[in-house]
């Protein structure tokens, strides 16, 4: 059986790669391609019958797949471009155990190597290039007259659909200067009026800007007029950051109708609006956060009453989500009704490749009893003063 597995893992794959390579135009001749990965021995690739008890893994499940379009292409006189559109349907499509929300139904096949992972709301994980760029201003008559309606909609429905308390567009992959706040509020093309002020001084001292940056930090701190906190970000991969902000931001923005407007931020809309207009200065928490001992997985997160007292420090440990730690004792908790991303699990099929995640999880689990359950079998043996299996 372990001969007939090698002999068809190797085959399959080897087919699998003709079929992938013929599907994506990887020669010169698309339809050459094709007749070739067509002649590939497939047969080899295709699972046992039932009666056999034996079950190709998933990995040359997949590469037979592929192996199978090739073919059916070749035969029906398609070329390599027609095997990528047929392969392109057949990995994105949901199937009929499939929910229209990408999400497997309940008994449903679990999703096999090289099929795409359905996304409802895309987002911008690092390390990607355009979060660490600083983003396009929108015309600000093409606001006004509604052009950028429906993509700035999508950006305030992303935000809500993870329930994370801010979003900004280039998170998304529309690369411009506009963020949303837990309250669907709006800001397009968003000044820092604070920050614009501080840049002129520095410009007049002649310092460099993180150095006076650092310098106002320090005043502010010495006044009680900075916090610390934890931010959730969208794009870090479900980490959670604590870092030092002011207590307040003035703004200056466009709403989503064009019209411009000022505001004074305060607590949560203030740290959240500061976390935002740094991605659209391409400024991520690497450059604000205490130390990678402040950065903590959202999971994790969850569990905060079993970490120790001074995990990761006494201050960070005794500050809970949307809560801000003013030194030297004082912490103010703001109410974000509309940023309960803490509830929105992964196990809960929210977030992309969660049914993937979950069936390797299962298999993991599987393949660890099965080895504890050996190891325990050969330690009874040894116990009896059995000789060792070979």
């Amino acid at each position: 059986m372990s001969r007939f597995l090698s002999r068809a893992s190797a085959t399959t794959a080897r087919a699998g790669s003709r079929a992938i390579h013929a599907a994506t135009g990887g020669t010169e001749n698309g339809c050459r391609a094709a007749s070739h990965a067509a002649r590939a021995p497939v047969h080899s690739a295709v699972a046992p019958s039932p009666t056999s008890g034996l079950a190709l893994p998933s990995c040359m499940r997949a590469s037979a797949l592929l192996a199978a379009i090739a073919t059916r292409a070749h035969n029906g006189g398609r070329c390599g471009h027609t095997i990528a559109v047929e392969q392109h349907r057949l990995c994105s499509s949901t199937g009929r155990d499939g929910n229209s929300d990408g999400s497997f139904a309940k008994g449903g096949h679990p999703h096999m190597p090289g099929q795409a992972v359905p996304e409802t709301y895309p987002i911008i994980q690092l390390p990607a290039r355009s979060l660490w760029c600083r983003q396009y201003p929108l015309d600000a008559r093409h606001v006004a007259q509604g052009e950028y309606t429906g993509l700035v909609s999508k950006v305030k429905e992303a935000r809500h659909y993870y329930q994370y308390p801010s979003m900004s567009a280039p998170q998304t992959g529309w690369n411009v200067q506009m963020f949303t706040l837990f309250d669907d509020s709006v800001f397009i093309n968003p000044v820092n009026l604070d920050e614009e002020a501080w840049r002129a001084e520095a410009a007049q001292l002649g310092m460099p800007w993180l150095a006076f940056e650092e310098k106002k930090m320090c005043e502010l701190r010495a006044k009680g007029q900075t916090g610390f906190a934890w931010e959730p970000c969208a794009s870090s991969g479900f980490m959670l950051h604590y870092i030092e902000r002011p207590l307040t931001v003035h703004v200056r923005a466009l709403d989503e109708h064009g019209r411009t407007f000022a505001v004074t931020l305060d607590k949560m809309r203030a740290r959240m609006a500061l976390h935002e207009l740094d991605h659209l200065q391409g400024v991520l928490f690497t450059r604000r956060v205490v130390d990678t001992n402040h950065v903590v997985p959202m999971e994790g997160f969850v569990s905060m009453s079993e970490w120790s007292d001074d995990y990761p420090s006494l201050e960070a440990r005794s500050t809970f989500l949307y809560t801000t730690f003013t030194p030297p004792y004082h912490f103010t908790t703001d109410s974000v009704p509309d940023g309960n991303l803490l509830d929105r699990r992964f196990e809960d099929g929210i977030y992309p490749g969660c049914e993937q995640d979950r069936q390797q999880r299962i298999e993991l689990r599987a393949l660890e009893e099965s080895q504890r359950d050996a190891w325990q079998r050969e330690k009874a043996k040894r116990e009896k003063g059995e000789p060792k299996a070979a």
